[in-house]
């Protein structure tokens, strides 16, 4: 097993590049394993890379990706389907939400010793228009929420989480001028239609985002299904009473949520609306009005550490 480690300069804080390369470098000084260290240079370059590095005829390559949830999507749609391609997570972002629907702590991903002696699952993934999704897709005012994330992450003291909690207070108060939902339909592989205005529309084939929001509690990420929730359209009152149970996974049966909860299982669907939707995949955003979201099942090699 060859292992390339692909490290965002920029993740986290930034800073610590040089830092996470040398200590890779000395763990590996004396092994058996062949190594390569990439820093990307800008957003999308770590997909560039994975799609041109050279994979050898039966090699199997490891790409790890050293960051955080954004770093992660772009190491694997890189090199998502590449044959001998698998990859794993060094986390050092500012958001690991990933590896918490797989189990065991970050550092348990951070020891280098936990990597090697790993092994690898074949897990699902979400073709989400053309984007590989290893955990969550999400349309709406979490989406939203995502896209102005950066603005308050690089404020000094203020961590992932953190700056997930000021986006989510920030649009919601803005949302009481401008509105929140969005008209969308939804229509399932089964035939099932769906439609209304909504706030919150999830896809999850993992089951935490945002820094420990819990849309879909029930999500496996090798059941070959996605897990869909959705949240109708509400008062900014309703929301801020809503938020705090929608975030610990409380939702499903609570009768809070009742005529504004749908809850369901689907492997691929259709969502329109008359609108741009923002679109978040893995904290990566993009607006359409048009989004096609399938399972890819077993699909995406994931070398998971040798927990204790």
């Amino acid at each position: 097993m060859k292992y390339v480690f692909i490290i965002n300069p920029a993740a986290g804080k930034g800073g610590k590049a040089e830092e996470t390369a040398k200590h890779i470098r000395s763990f590996f000084k004396n092994r058996k394993e062949e190594i390569s260290i990439y820093l990307s240079k800008c957003p999308g370059d770590a997909i560039r890379f994975g799609k041109e590095y050279p994979i050898a005829e039966d090699e199997e390559v490891c790409f790890v990706a050293c960051g955080g949830d954004g770093t992660f999507y772009e190491t694997v749609n890189g090199a998502f389907g590449r044959p001998g391609a698998s990859f794993a997570v060094y986390p050092c972002g500012s958001g690991n939400d990933f590896i918490k629907s797989i189990g065991g702590k970050p550092e348990d991903y951070l020891d280098l010793e936990k990597l090697v002696n790993g092994s690898t699952k074949v897990l699902d993934a979400i073709d989400c228009s053309g984007r590989i999704c290893s955990n969550v897709c999400n349309i709406g005012l979490d989406s939203v929420i995502c896209d102005r994330i950066p603005k308050y992450k690089h404020i000094p003291g203020v961590s992932g989480s953190m700056a997930y909690n000021i986006s989510v207070l920030t649009t919601v108060l803005g949302g009481m001028f401008t509105g929140l939902a969005k008209p969308m339909k939804f229509t399932f592989e089964d035939g099932e239609v769906l439609e209304g205005k909504f706030l919150i529309s999830v896809f999850g084939n993992g089951k935490i985002y945002g820094g420990g929001y819990h849309p879909v509690p029930m999500a496996e990420l090798d059941d070959g299904i996605m897990d869909f929730c959705t949240i109708a359209d509400a008062s900014v009152l309703k929301i801020a009473k809503l938020i705090g149970i929608y975030k610990k996974g409380e939702h499903i049966e609570n009768p809070a949520f009742n005529g504004l909860l749908t809850i369901r299982r689907c492997t691929k669907t259709k969502i329109e609306s008359p609108e741009d939707m923002t679109v978040c995949v893995d904290g990566e955003i993009f607006k359409s009005k048009c989004v096609e979201v399938k399972m890819l099942p077993s699909s995406l090699p994931f070398r998971v550490p040798a927990f204790d």
